[in-house]
């Protein structure tokens, strides 16, 4: 019995349902929603609209809009003022848009503005962001609306794209969607106040529920692709129903285990596009236990074939789920070649027949005649079917199940691939005469074969095909990949004299075609460029598995001759698999037998498993950062680095490693255990590895024979489960560490995702398993390249990825691996496991010796710049030194915090400088170099070094030569803001990237050979600067504060007063950059590590002084802390750290200088005070408290001194461009007193400047207070 009308058209039904429900909730999108009675209002607007545009029966109008309430009334008006709706897609590509509006012809086309440029044919467009209609003298007296039971007429058409790519418009009449959706609703009914979220077929979706009573809920095309935004909008719009690919739900699945939970209201689900796995279908009815689950099966000629319950249907021994029963039986034919019924059971090719069928493919009478023939199963006059292409049986249940495609279609690990269309763009975009394309393998192992005859007169546009020694073609890949999706693109490859044809039919004779594995390439150019699996790799594995030395094996020689049989195969295969990292299954290696096949049976199951992994990387990406469910933490308290006993470090023996170990021996007492990779590692590698640790430590500079009291070698390999290692070792590694730094990854920025998948994704994963075991806690290097280019401003820290922008927004597998890796550490961080994860940015070499990375490619880009007189001019380029000391010494100081509300650290610049600085620095320094624009500057380097020797002396040629970056690489800088990370890091200072940092690195560089002479400025190192003469000369200065800010630029301005200085800060690295400067101006200086708040830390600062430079003639106070807090959050720490800091730190000034100047009779006292100090800012009042504190001091402290020699400066600072806006973690605070007022605030020497003024007034002239703040922030 019916449940529609279905003697009526689709606008009759819909407004017989608002009729009965007009004050029902019909359309939901976004904020908006529509009452039945609103919506119809709405569409009956439009309709009037369109009708005087001429649109009548079979009419078609254009609907260019996204997923939308205005799509939904745009389609409803056109059936309702008589007429079709035309899909046009948003994602069609310019041409493919004109070709269908050319094709359909439209008389109308109702779009935004947004959309309405890419319409450049001459057809009236109704702008419905125009409040007012224009017709633009389109007008027409509009004709009788058809009879609305005429369901002949033309519903809607949409396109497909046909095997050559030219689109096909499907013409589907009011009867199909009508008869099609009453079918469904005898499935599954809606009723009022059911609520159905459509996006997935929405043209399809969104009138099914409105003809019901039901509300449709529009899903946005980002939100359908955005696993965690679906998944909100579901569970916040109580959403009872839903259409998902099978893709889609799997995907949500994989990231919500509790997907049923969140969604409670979920009750329907179905399921339709592709096939259905029975581990979907399994892990769905798991999940979902209280909704129903739906697999459908249509085609947009036919409308719904089939339809049945998952959980009715599935069975635990097959593979696929089938579609159901069909829908309706008496049309659903399995026929064979001779177009006969087949039995139940007998797979057969399917047709549809009956009422459901679309009318034709609009101006293609042909193409419609070949799919849309007679139905010589029904006598009912011009009855028809259709033929869908796809193998199906009817099994005995009365189930249908697909079982193929035939002929036209390859099904590939999910995809569905037209060999028609991969033969048109190959012949199309190579020079290919000839091309048949087919399928060789099984299961995951199943690859596209293309058996090509070359063109040997094809122009220079279409590049000929070069097949190397295994079969493969990575230029016919390159030049195709922006043609086909990566798994439409052939693996092998095979090039005939011509293609075999059958001799009756005409046809490919593919059982003619020779096999993949046995043919060599004919007729076309052989590239075998070096692969990293050689024919050696393979006998030595053959040499552990047949016990004969690899020594005395030939290519030629065969496994099962030497003595090989079905047991050591497995072996070989499991032998394989563990070296490099992949299944290599046993039928691959049973086929060809001989060493030579093997090496080629690796690669090509390489190939096939890297291309399987990219072509579904969405998909592989979102299972990768799944942690495994026995992850688990024993221990959730994190463990400062400097208490540990024990310490795994990873990455030893690479750039960062060496100085992350020498900061380890140098601030902690743990045992350092260094994880060396070996392929195979055995506790015989120990002394290997230690000696690769010497190696690359000596290289840097920090070797020293007593580091190996500290550290112990365990060999291991990332790539492996339990990271290489014994099931005991591994337990007894996770027992005793517990700090795990891990700062290994194989890094490459050329590698896809499926190459460095093994050690950066699974090795972090082995390293969480290890730590969750021995409750240690995880600091985990990673990098910049988790996020894309930033543009001016940085991502901060709490910046992630979601993983459908992965694929897109990270281009190299390098970064995408990182991401899985961050992933997992942040669910392991979920789980309770203690992690930190610090990103670093382009890594420079050390800022005191130039130790450096020798395969830098910014330092390969100054180098060669330098060496050929020319440097690149490209706008936007940035260049990010970060020295590899000051990262290493973050993150261990950052690793010795026990704070645990930040996770991510930043340690990245975050103002990265532009190159054109830096080479106008260089020049200062004595290399000078020319602007040359970039493409002009590469072929310069290539006429001049490209051909140079490289090697030990000339790396930077060699990192060129093997891949010169593009100009979009230089410019897509990835920029890491540090505002949250700053407060926790603040004693650690970034040197600045300046003269002195490129002096240090340039005569590094000369030193390894790369320059061919040294920096012209050497005074740093080998020659004192003439001393300055100026108003200061003579007199001595203590500085605190000096390693960064005010206090930084007060030391130098002193300086070049001619001032002697002691420079105090807590950090005595940090103070490094601040003591070149000074030097730089040929006065004499001292460090000393001083923390303020210590009394005789101070005492003895002084004492230093006086003895190594003076007596102290100025103080200059400048050591503070600001932290925003509202009083009502009382952040306790902060406050006590306020007053310890700049209340008696001060007093521990005062008391060590004041007295030796008053027995002098002369002195200045300088104390950085603020605006503060005079006026209480809300957000600082504990901070204002104190510099009421400073006020006060200062003026008693001139008061009672009066008379004795001694001046009293108190510099009152506003808003100043240093860490302290930083170091504040009182959220609330901040965002309401903190935020920039966007005027320009001061910079550091503003204040210092202030300063020197003071000082260098006459004796009987004391400046007593100076307010110094930005012009526009007046207080």
């Amino acid at each position: 019995m019916a449940i529609l009308d279905i003697t009526k058209d689709l606008p009759t039904l819909f407004k017989q349902q608002v009729q009965a429900t007009p004050n029902a909730v019909a359309l939901e999108h976004d904020s908006a929603s529509y009452t039945y009675a609103e919506l119809d209002q709405e569409v009956e607007a439009l309709a009037s609209r369109l009708r005087a545009y001429g649109v009548s029966r079979d009419t078609l109008v254009g609907v260019l809009l996204p997923r939308s309430a205005h799509y939904v009334i745009a389609c409803l008006a056109a059936l309702r003022a008589g007429g079709a709706f035309l899909v046009l897609e948003l994602a069609y590509p310019a041409d493919l848009l004109a070709d269908v509006i050319d094709d359909a012809n439209p008389a109308v086309i109702i779009t935004h503005k947004s959309e309405a440029e890419k319409i450049k044919a001459p057809v009236p467009l109704i702008n419905l962001d125009d409040p007012v209609a224009e017709i633009n003298g389109h007008a027409k007296e509009p004709s009788p609306l058809p009879a609305n039971d005429d369901l002949d007429r033309l519903a809607f058409v949409s396109y497909s794209s046909g095997t050559t790519g030219k689109p096909k418009g499907i013409a589907n009449p009011h009867r199909a969607p009508v008869l099609s959706y009453d079918l469904r609703f005898a499935v599954q009914d809606v009723q009022p106040g059911d609520r159905v979220a459509c996006n997935v077929f929405f043209i399809w979706e969104m009138l099914r529920p409105l003809l019901r009573g039901a509300t449709v809920v529009i899903v946005p095309d980002e939100t359908s692709y955005d696993p965690a935004a679906l998944v909100d909008l579901l569970a916040a719009k109580k959403v009872t129903e839903t259409l998902m690919t099978p893709t889609l739900l799997a995907t949500v699945l994989s990231r919500y285990p509790r997907f049923g939970t969140r969604v409670p209201d979920l009750r329907i689900v179905w399921l339709n596009g592709e096939v259905v796995t029975t581990e979907l279908a399994l892990k769905a009815s798991k999940i979902l236990p209280n909704t129903r689950l739906l697999n459908c099966y249509s085609a947009c000629e036919t409308h719904e074939i089939a339809c049945g319950d998952i959980r009715d249907m599935t069975d635990t021994e097959s593979l696929y789920c089938p579609v159901g029963p069909a829908l309706d039986p008496a049309h659903t034919y399995v026929l064979n070649e001779s177009g006969q019924e087949v039995e139940a059971g007998t797979s057969g090719e399917l047709f549809i027949g009956g009422p459901l069928l679309a009318r034709e493919y609009i101006n293609l009478p042909e193409t419609t005649a070949k799919a849309f023939t007679p139905d010589p199963f029904d006598s009912t006059p011009g009855a028809r079917m259709y033929r869908t292409g796809d193998l199906a049986r009817k099994l005995p249940s009365g189930l249908l199940e697909i079982t193929g495609r035939v002929g036209a279609m390859i099904k590939l690990r999910g995809y569905s691939v037209v060999p028609a269309k991969v033969e048109s763009d190959i012949c199309q975009y190579l020079a290919v005469s000839q091309c048949a394309v087919t399928a060789y393998g099984d299961g995951l192992d199943r690859q596209l074969v293309a058996y090509i005859v070359p063109d040997k007169e094809a122009s220079s546009e279409r590049p000929a095909v070069a097949i190397n020694e295994s079969g493969h073609s990575p230029s016919a890949r390159r030049a195709l990949e922006n043609r086909l999706a990566q798994y439409m693109i052939p693996a092998l490859w095979v090039a005939l004299e011509e293609i075999p044809t059958n001799s009756v039919s005409g046809k490919v004779d593919m059982k003619s075609l020779p096999s993949p594995r046995s043919s060599s390439p004919n007729g076309s150019e052989q590239s075998a460029g070096k692969d990293p699996i050689g024919i050696s790799d393979i006998a030595a594995i053959w040499e552990a598995v047949l016990k004969v030395s690899k020594n005395l094996l030939k290519p030629e020689d065969n496994f099962f001759d030497l003595g090989g049989h079905s047991l050591s195969l497995a072996d070989l295969s499991s032998k394989l698999s563990r070296r490099f990292g992949f299944r290599v299954p046993i039928p691959r290696l049973a086929e060809n037998t001989t060493l030579t096949d093997h090496l080629e049976t690796v690669r090509a199951v390489r190939d096939g498993h890297t291309e399987e992994v990219q072509a579904n990387l969405p998909a592989v990406l979102l299972s990768d950062a799944t942690l495994d469910e026995d992850i688990k933490p024993t221990n959730t308290a994190i463990t400062p680095i400097t208490s540990a006993d024990t310490v795994l470090l990873t990455g030893v023996t690479g750039f960062l490693g060496a100085f992350l170990l020498n900061d380890l021996i140098e601030n902690t007492s743990a045992k350092i255990i260094c994880l060396v990779r070996f392929s195979d590692p055995e506790q015989d590698d120990q002394a290997g590895g230690v000696a690769r640790i010497r190696r690359n430590l000596l290289d840097m500079g920090l070797w020293r024979d007593s580091i190996l009291e500290r550290v112990e070698v365990l060999p291991g390999n990332l790539s492996r489960p339990r990271l290489g290692l014994g099931p005991e070792e591994f337990d007894d590694v996770a027992s005793r560490a517990q700090v795990i730094v891990h700062a290994a990854a194989t890094v490459n920025l050329v590698y896809p995702y499926a190459a460095l998948r093994g050690a950066n994704v699974g090795g972090t994963r082995e390293i969480l398993r290890l730590a969750a075991k021995g409750g240690a806690t995880v600091q985990y290097v990673s990098t910049n390249g988790v996020l894309p280019p930033s543009g001016e401003n940085g991502w901060p820290e709490t910046t992630v990825l979601d993983v459908q922008d992965v694929p897109t927004k990270l281009l190299d597998g390098y970064g995408q691996t990182k991401w899985v890796a961050e992933q997992l550490v942040l669910k392991a961080g979920e789980r309770g496991l203690p992690v930190k994860i610090h990103r670093c940015g382009t890594i420079s070499g050390h800022s005191v010796t130039g130790s450096a990375n020798a395969w830098d490619l910014l330092t390969a880009l100054i180098v060669e710049s330098i060496q050929i007189g020319y440097a690149p001019d490209v706008d936007g380029w940035r260049a990010e030194m970060t020295p590899v000391n000051f990262v290493s010494k973050a993150v261990v100081h950052l690793a010795a915090q026990t704070q645990a509300d930040q996770t991510v650290f930043h340690l990245g610049d975050p103002k990265p400088v532009d190159t054109r600085s830096v080479f106008e620095d260089l020049k200062g320094l004595g290399y000078e170099t020319k602007p040359l624009p970039w493409d002009e500057w590469v072929a310069l380097w290539f006429e001049k070094r490209g051909s140079a020797k490289g090697g030990d002396g000339s790396f930077t040629v060699d990192i060129l030569r093997s891949g010169m970056p593009t100009v979009e690489f230089l410019r897509d800088i990835v920029v890491l803001d540090n505002a949250l990370t700053r407060p926790f890091r603040a004693v650690i200072e970034r040197p600045k990237v300046d003269s002195l940092l490129l002096e240090t690195y340039t005569r590094h560089w000369f030193a390894r050979g790369w320059l061919p002479r040294p920096p012209s400025r050497q005074q740093a190192l080998n020659r004192p600067a003439e001393p300055v003469k100026g108003p200061l000369s003579g007199q001595v200065a203590v500085v605190t504060g000096a390693s960064s800010g005010i206090g930084a630029a007060v030391a130098t301005a002193l300086a070049k007063q001619g001032c002697a200085v002691a420079l105090a800060a807590r950090r005595l690295d940090a103070l490094e950059g601040t003591k070149r400067k000074v030097e730089a101006h040929g006065v004499k200086c001292i460090l000393r590590s001083t923390d303020v708040t210590s009394r005789t830390q101070v005492e003895d600062l002084v004492k230093a002084a006086s003895e190594e430079l003076g007596p102290v003639d100025i103080l200059v106070a400048c050591a503070g802390v600001m932290y925003f807090t509202m009083m009502a959050n009382t952040q306790m720490d902060e406050w006590e750290r306020t007053v310890d800091v700049n209340c008696k730190g001060l007093l521990h000034a005062l008391s060590s200088t004041v007295p030796g100047m008053l027995s002098r009779g002369r002195g200045h006292v300088v104390a950085i005070s603020s605006d503060a100090g005079r006026k209480v800012f809300p957000g600082l009042g504990v901070y204002s408290a104190s510099k009421f504190f400073v006020e006060a001091t200062l003026q008693a402290l001139r008061l009672e001194t009066a008379g004795a020699g001694l001046r009293v400066t108190s510099i009152q600072p506003g808003n100043t461009s240093t860490d302290l806006l930083g170091m504040s973690t009182d959220a609330e605070a901040v965002k309401k007193f903190g935020e920039p007022s966007g005027a320009k605030i001061l910079d550091p020497s503003d204040v210092a400047n202030s300063i020197v003024y003071a000082l260098t007034q006459p004796e009987y002239v004391s400046v007593n207070e100076i307010l110094v703040e930005p012009r526009d922030e007046p207080i």
